[in-house]
């Protein structure tokens, strides 16, 4: 495979995340095996150190107790029994000249004439002696003695080093299955991390391709790409919901304009095709305006919805009686309500008063009781009221109409949907969703309970003013 063929996964995260777990776990490892390296190595030191500083002690009491030739005889006794470790010992008169050397076997070659050099003082003190072809070291302890000789005790740096070089080898033969681990063990990583971003990427795909019932499969794992793809999934399940109202509402929109469209077109030709008077001609065109105000109404309240939804309705709100509210919507369909003999009852306290926009909300009332008059029989009766829940104004609209029935009760809000009973009264279906979009555009909500044959309430609920003037 060649650099060029790589140069693509080069700049793909899972490469890069890769690379940087092994860069890290190599590191790590790296450290670790230098300080054991470091550690091993000062107490291999310090082990030594030790060992001659003992060794300088018992032959120093050897000597107290027994001279110099005591001190030969009892290393020549040790030789024999192969009790002592291999340590150089060298005894000097108080003129440094040098009385008793012992040297092990097989030793590196060391320059001794720096012991006769070397002037001491002190009671004791170290000396480092290098080898002369090798890179040995010889550590030298000393002590002089009261009578001015000196002994000195030291070891070299072979075994020491041996060790080392071995613990080094030992730790460069790791080293290869830790980089062939690290590498598998980032992919390894990199793949298990990436994997929910690479079915988003392939839900993404499938969905470009036309396939819009796409998910991403989520894990129970409770982390940030499970949170994703849930949010994603959200997101998707609203777009679709949107696409499938908006072709809903195209169809609806296409289907109510078909009749007006065709009656404007139908009365225009038909005053063209006639040799009409000009009351006739007057006629056509009065129908012909009736049906432009109506396809105008429908497209202007389309576009009220639409603006209450997205939040760029504007608004001018401002504290509004309740009680005067409802008495100037009643007033509005007394006579409506007088030629079929419905009754309508109004209860609302004097001192209640809503936050929100006066026009738009008598709006909102004057849908609803048109809706209750409109679907409660003649001899019916509607009851407007209105209360005090805690930091809310709610408002009620009852009738003893025909009532809902329970499948198109969830379809209601929705723009131009009409049922089989409001399909044989004249409207546009879309008074529930202006009153659903006002209302949620004062941050309030809207209700309905509806019994078949018995009657609908319908039940807003909005911000008292005394709440937001707080």
């Amino acid at each position: 495979m060649s650099l060029k063929s790589l140069k693509p996964l080069r700049h793909t995260v899972s490469f890069r995340l890769t690379l940087w777990y092994a860069a890290l776990f190599m590191l790590s490892h790296m450290v670790a095996f230098g300080l054991t390296y470091v550690l091993l190595a000062t107490s291999l030191r310090q082990k030594d150190h030790d060992s001659i500083q003992a060794k300088l002690h018992d032959l120093a009491d050897q000597y107290h107790a027994a001279g110099l030739e005591g001190l030969k005889k009892e290393l020549t006794l040790q030789a024999r029994l192969q009790k002592t470790q291999r340590f150089f010992i060298r005894f000097a008169a108080p003129s440094n000249a040098t009385l008793f050397v012992k040297i092990p076997d097989q030793w590196p070659e060391f320059d001794l004439r720096r012991l006769e050099q070397e002037t001491l003082s002190d009671t004791a003190q170290w000396l480092w002696i290098h080898a002369k072809d090798e890179d040995e070291v010889l550590e030298v302890a000393a002590m002089r003695f009261v009578d001015g000789s000196l002994l000195q005790v030291g070891k070299s740096t072979e075994e020491r080093k041996e060790i080392l070089e071995r613990f080094g080898w030992i730790l460069g033969s790791i080293m290869l299955p830790v980089v062939v681990g690290s590498v598998l063990g980032g992919m390894w990583v990199a793949l298990r991390a990436l994997q929910p971003i690479r079915h988003l990427i392939q839900t993404v795909r499938t969905i470009a391709a036309g396939a819009m019932e796409a998910r991403v499969p989520t894990r129970q794992t409770g982390d940030e790409l499970e949170e994703l793809g849930r949010l994603f999934n959200t997101m998707l399940e609203q777009i679709t919901t949107l696409i499938q109202g908006m072709r809903s509402t195209l169809d609806n929109v296409a289907h109510d304009l078909r009749t007006p469209m065709t009656r404007l077109r139908g009365i225009a030709e038909l005053a063209l095709g006639t040799e009409a008077d000009l009351p006739t001609c007057r006629e056509a065109l009065a129908d012909c305006v009736e049906e432009a105000d109506r396809v105008r109404t429908l497209l202007n309240t389309l576009m009220d919805i639409a603006e209450a939804e997205t939040g760029t309705m504007t608004l001018a709100c401002k504290s509004v009686s309740v009680a005067a509210l409802l008495e100037d919507v009643v007033d509005l369909y007394l006579e409506v309500a007088a030629e079929k003999d419905i009754a309508v009852a109004l209860t609302a306290p004097e001192d209640l008063c809503l936050y929100g926009d006066q026009q738009r909300m008598r709006q909102v009332l004057a849908n609803l009781l048109d809706n209750a008059l409109k679907y409660t029989s003649c001899g019916g009766q509607v009851a407007l009221s209105a209360s005090q829940d805690q930091h809310q104004a709610v408002i009620t609209v009852a009738d003893t109409g025909v009532g809902i029935s329970p499948q198109d009760l969830p379809h209601i809000w929705e723009r131009l949907y009409r049922g089989d009973r409001s399909r044989a009264q004249h409207g546009l279906g879309l008074g529930l969703s202006v009153v659903q979009a006002v209302v949620q555009a004062h941050q309030g909500s809207v209700d309905v309970s509806s019994v078949p044959g018995v009657g609908s309430c319908f039940t807003l609920r909005l911000p008292l003013a005394a709440a937001l003037l707080l």
